[in-house]
């Protein structure tokens, strides 16, 4: 694990973290954030290692987790399973605790083989508005060191903050629906219980079953068959922190553009949105030349629907782009830059916590401008 993942700099500059956080506004008011973080201070049920989480990963850490869902576009929620693989790191450990919110948790089993589920105890713990609804789970005695799978059957609700259900009119061809996740900076919770925390790194499979006729598109390996029936797989061999689980499915065509580079997009975009993002196998040479080898194996884009309300977003393997810098002559392709450098600066090497947040972006930031300086010149 990096060096950046595991020391947080707000224990010896907390001046930054108040300022990252007063000044970007990442989870509303300061004032609530403040709030309902002493609150949940108070009454012992936040990390001690991370505020906005309710997730003991000192004593039981996710490292893997295998999912299972439908997409049904006409209820507006995800429902499935999740398998999670979960190292013990303390003997004494027994309940596991899981970031969720406004998610309906129907059974929780251990996975003792494929044939054998035992049911588990479990509850759910109060809400806090800002961080949700810690998940407690009873497990069996284990030695330290010992692994366990735990299967949690659920669904999210129509208002889950993490996802976000276009209709047909909100989509650039106005002919089917669309769905987009958002997890950072605490959303994942809201679409899967888990650990939601950027100082957990896991692996993930999953296996989506969509509408037939839409594409589904994940931050993993986005190969371009599915088994038909609309079904599709991925895998994620890298560990990434909750926050870069992304989900994506829509009227999606594919065209690609260099040899590790594809482009998902609505039909009526695609062309437009591959000649405008031709230059992106050239900055991924640029910044392997400056910082190493692109560790990631593919670096795809999706381009979202109009919709969409941020300039881009780095999950790996796929970053969620915005259709308005598709301007016809490139000019403003310094969102790819940015958003291609996070695959070193956040991706690898992550703040441990939500106050650091300024290490993400502050080192992507000059990351991008040594990516344009490179491709387009240092005047540009």
């Amino acid at each position: 694990m990096p060096p950046f993942t595991r020391h947080s700099l707000a224990r010896d500059f907390p001046g930054f973290a108040a300022i990252a956080i007063a000044a970007l506004g990442l989870f509303g008011s300061p004032v609530a954030v403040a709030a309902a973080v002493a609150a949940a201070a108070a009454a012992d049920i936040v990390s001690a290692a991370d505020p906005h989480s309710f997730a003991n990963a000192e004593s039981l850490r996710v490292r893997h987790l295998e999912l299972a869902l439908d997409v049904d576009f006409a209820q507006r929620r995800l429902s499935g399973t999740v398998d999670l693989d979960i190292d013990r790191l303390r003997e004494e450990a027994r309940r596991l605790v899981l970031d969720t919110r406004d998610l309906s948790i129907r059974e929780v089993w251990l996975v003792e083989s494929a044939q054998r589920l035992v049911p588990l105890a479990f509850h759910k713990g109060r809400t806090l508005r800002t961080l949700g609804e810690p998940l407690y789970i009873d497990l069996p005695k284990l030695l330290t060191g010992a692994s366990v799978r735990v299967r949690i059957s659920y669904q999210t609700s129509r208002d889950a903050s993490g996802l976000q259900w276009l209709e047909p009119r909100q989509t650039a061809d106005r002919t089917h629906p669309f769905l987009f996740s958002q997890s950072q900076a605490i959303h994942a919770r809201s679409w899967i219980p888990l650990q939601d925390t950027p100082g957990v790194r896991m692996t993930y499979t999953a296996r989506i079953h969509a509408p037939v006729g839409l594409r589904a598109v994940m931050s993993a390996d986005n190969g371009l068959a599915t088994e038909g029936r609309g079904i599709w797989r991925f895998d994620m061999p890298q560990p990434i922190p909750s926050y870069l689980m992304a989900i994506a499915v829509g009227r999606l065509e594919a065209r690609e553009i260099g040899p590790r580079t594809t482009v998902f997009a609505e039909p009526s975009v695609l062309a437009a949105a591959a000649t405008e993002f031709a230059d992106t196998p050239a900055m991924i040479d640029a910044c392997e030349k400056l910082y190493g080898p692109y560790r990631w194996g593919r670096y795809d884009l999706l381009i979202l629907p109009p919709a969409f309300p941020y300039g881009g977003m780095e999950n790996p393997r796929l970053s969620f782009i915005t259709p308005t810098v598709i301007a016809g002559d490139r000019s403003l392709v310094a969102l790819i830059a940015h958003e291609l450098a996070h695959s070193w600066s956040g991706n690898l090497v992550t703040n441990a916590t939500w106050r650091d947040f300024w290490l993400n972006e502050g080192f992507t930031v000059y990351l991008e401008r040594q990516i344009v300086a490179q491709v387009f010149g240092s005047k540009r």
